[in-house]
């Protein structure tokens, strides 16, 4: 099963790691995806953060008063609802702080689910609870929360201090920074596209150019050319002569 955790900002992508290592206390068939820790150095981090958008049967959007309506957030969780309700599974805004009143308050898109509070002991246990149910469902098991319940009575307090111990303020000082509209983020996209397939267009241009260079000029005669050719013979008859007027 596999559980996509999306963040934008420090403290919604520090809430997203913590989340990601302690819900695989649960079952080795949970697999979080956060794009911070999961994408491998190297690899195209759009192309696989939509491969597994695709593939995820659960969504977790990390939510602060900060990233309540940054763009990556809606994107994220607006491509997740649609995959996880093919799959009928769910789409969790887990609240760092505040409640479902300011998703209402800013007509954020996660405001149609069901949220869940970060530091609301039997709200995350709810979310666990759901996920487990997912995760049976999709195995054609029985929904089974007994010993979900009691693990997570003994593994709350961790995850209760970590996220507990996250800087709020520095989301806070991430948004003060002024933001470009998406717009403004599209044109640029779509200049440097155009810009790229300019430079590949004239780098064709010249390769053909050159090939064409190649293909009609003549063929340098090399170095050793003729060196092994056979000498000319002589006219034995002019031989004879030379002989006779010594």
């Amino acid at each position: 099963m596999k559980i996509f955790l999306s963040w934008s900002g420090s403290p919604s992508r520090r809430c997203a790691e913590r989340l990601a290592s302690w819900l695989r206390y649960f079952s080795d068939e949970i697999e979080p995806f956060v794009s911070s820790e999961s994408i491998r150095k190297g690899a195209r981090g759009l192309d696989e953060i939509k491969k597994q958008l695709d593939e995820s049967s659960f969504g977790i959007a990390c939510v602060t008063r900060a990233n309540i309506d940054a763009p990556w957030i809606t994107f994220e969780s607006g491509a997740l609802s649609k995959e996880v309700d093919e799959r009928k599974g769910q789409l969790v805004p887990f609240l760092l702080e505040g409640s479902h009143d300011d998703l209402e308050a800013a007509s954020s898109p996660l405001r149609q689910f069901q949220s869940t509070r970060a530091q609301d002991e039997e709200d995350v246990l709810n979310m666990v609870r759901t996920i487990n149910t997912v995760l049976r469902e999709s195995a054609n098991r029985p929904p089974d929360n007994t010993r979900v319940d009691s693990l997570f009575r003994k593994v709350w307090p961790e995850l209760r201090d970590a996220l507990a111990a996250i800087d709020l303020t520095a989301g806070a000082a991430e948004q003060a920074t002024p933001r470009r509209s998406t717009e403004e983020i599209l044109e640029d996209l779509t200049s440097l596209v155009r810009e790229q397939i300019s430079r590949i267009t004239d780098l064709e241009h010249a390769v053909e150019a050159l090939r064409d260079e190649q293909a009609s000029s003549p063929r340098k005669r090399t170095r050793f050319t003729g060196v092994y050719e056979e000498a000319p013979r002589s006219d034995p008859a002019a031989s004879t002569g030379a002989e006779e007027s010594i």
